[in-house]
């Protein structure tokens, strides 16, 4: 088990935790599928729309979005279920990342990331269910609100029935506030919380009332330093891959020649185009340091032959995969962060340290491994058995 410092220290732990193959590869693989099927389902949403693939792919590229189109409220309901999606497989593959990581610090080297996703995934109603059940819950005052309200329209009654009672109504507004914090605390944090306890949605939804009203900034302060080291993190492997890609370019452009540089240029090229939008992203993100990770001039199309525009295209998806590996890094961290957090802000809040603690799983574990001895023992007193009879 690694020890922990349960203080501020230990969140600047989550860049180098998150710096492994396990760890990136788990956040790279949801990555790919919670984009796959937000991808697909948001081309479908403008189909249905009438608005072409090739215009959609023109106007969007790899980055589709229906906000903003005049189209029917199919294609609207279409594109939510794409988006839910989205958050669905980004809450399982984060839940899977900080289990991982939460292994790790328990000393548990060789737990794989095939058992990480298994986890995230019997987790995953609890995961929807922790925001979700808070959100009714906050739908239901609101509306008990409009009920008052609409009341209020009774004359002479409802005029005075509201104003009298102002301090209530104030007190149930600001219960509502209250709520909806609640809620975005739990969609960062039930990734976490599940994790490190192998609990289920009430926990989750328990643990974020507990830790908005004792721990608030603490968990203010712990999120502000993850999300900064997670940015940052991000930002450096970027410029690293984005040098090592110079290095790479000037190597075979001396060596290959100009039939390397034509696809190598084309296929920087078809990347700015497929992903256009998320240019403007990293420049309101980095603003002048963003020509240090990204596109620091504009390409135009070459005219060049079949095979070379095959090669630029495969060139092209290649580097796309290396961009989406070094996003995972950073997602990755702001994960492990939120695991680091967590395990702090449950040992100030209830003086637990959760790293001693065996879970369910764990426990799961070592009832398989006690049958397993037992089995091998029967079978050997069965073995021994059988051979004395035979002599």
């Amino acid at each position: 088990m690694q020890q922990m410092q349960f203080d501020f220290r230990d969140m600047f732990r989550a860049p180098r935790l998150a710096l492994s193959l396990q760890r990136i590869w788990i956040q790279f693989v949801g990555l790919i599928v919670a984009f796959a099927g937000y991808w697909v389902l948001t081309y479908l949403s403008f189909a249905v729309a009438g608005i072409g693939i090739s215009t959609g792919w023109q106007k969007y590229g790899l980055l589709p979005c229906l906000m903003g189109e005049q189209v029917n409220w199919i294609s609207y309901v279409i594109f939510a279920v794409a988006v839910i999606w989205l958050l669905v497989v980004y809450l399982v593959t984060a839940t899977a990342v900080s289990r991982a990581s939460y292994m790790l610090l328990k000393g548990n080297n060789f737990y794989t990331w095939r058992e990480a996703f298994s986890f995230s995934v019997k987790k995953a109603i609890s995961l929807i269910l922790s925001p979700v059940s808070l959100v009714i819950l906050v739908a239901f005052i609101a509306f008990g609100g409009a009920v008052v309200g609409w009341l209020g329209k009774i004359p002479y009654i409802g005029e005075f029935g509201i104003t009298l009672f102002t301090p209530i109504w104030m007190i149930f507004s600001l219960l509502i506030v209250f709520m909806a914090i609640v809620v975005v605390v739990a969609a960062v944090l039930s990734p976490a919380i599940l994790a490190t306890t192998d609990d289920d949605a009430f926990e989750a939804v328990f643990q974020s009332f507990s830790l908005v009203w004792s721990q608030p900034w603490r968990l203010i302060f712990y999120q502000i330093i993850n999300a900064v080291l997670a940015v940052f993190a991000f930002f450096v492997l970027a410029y690293l891959m984005k040098k090592s890609f110079i290095v790479m370019d000037r190597i075979f452009a001396a060596t290959t020649g100009a039939d390397y540089q034509n696809i190598s240029a084309q296929a920087m090229y078809l990347i700015s185009v497929w992903v256009a939008y998320s240019i403007v992203w990293v420049e309101q993100l980095f603003g002048h340091f963003a020509p240090w990770i990204y596109f620091s001039r504009e390409f135009v199309p070459l005219n060049l032959p079949v095979h070379q525009i095959i090669a630029a295209h495969i060139f092209a998806v290649w580097m796309l995969l290396v961009g989406g590996y070094v996003l995972s890094y950073g997602l990755a961290s702001l994960n492990v962060g939120n695991t680091l957090g967590y395990l702090i802000l449950r040992k100030k809040k209830d003086d637990e340290n959760l790293l001693e603690r065996k879970d369910r799983e764990e426990e799961e574990d070592d009832e398989e491994e006690n049958a397993a001895e037992g089995n091998k023992e029967d079978h050997s007193v069965a073995e021994n058995a059988e051979s004395g009879k035979n002599s």
